[in-house]
């Protein structure tokens, strides 16, 4: 039997072949803010965290270990979410502009990489 999720609007659904995904950019920037969070306060790091916090470049207080952290603990948290992407990926790493720049570019990779999965 299919579960519907009627409390969320149409435009925030995706569609896949057993059920339907309520997502919005909303809920994917919290959880990555959350990891961001919880893994500076692992590193006694205060800053305060907003869509144009840079992630990896040289204005960032994360370092390549310290994204490949946070990536691990993204992909895991969606996952909780019945949310399965895989944010290291070629297609990422071979891109111009990083998806991983700021907290709202990784957020709009992360929906765009759903959006594919559930068009497949």
């Amino acid at each position: 039997m299919e579960t519907w999720f009627w409390k969320y609007p149409l435009k925030y659904l995706l569609f896949s072949k057993k059920f339907i995904i309520a997502v919005d950019k909303n809920k994917i920037q919290n959880i990555i803010i959350g990891c961001l969070k919880e893994y500076l306060e692992s590193q006694d790091i205060e800053i305060e965290l907003n869509g144009s916090t840079p992630l990896f470049s040289s204005e960032s207080v994360l370092d390549s270990m310290g994204l490949v952290n946070i990536i691990i603990d993204i992909e895991s948290r969606l996952l909780d979410e019945d949310l399965e992407v895989t944010l290291a990926s070629e297609e990422a790493m071979s891109r111009t502009k990083s998806p991983f720049r700021t907290i709202s570019t990784l957020t709009d990779f992360v929906y765009k990489k759903l959006e594919e999965k559930n068009d497949e």
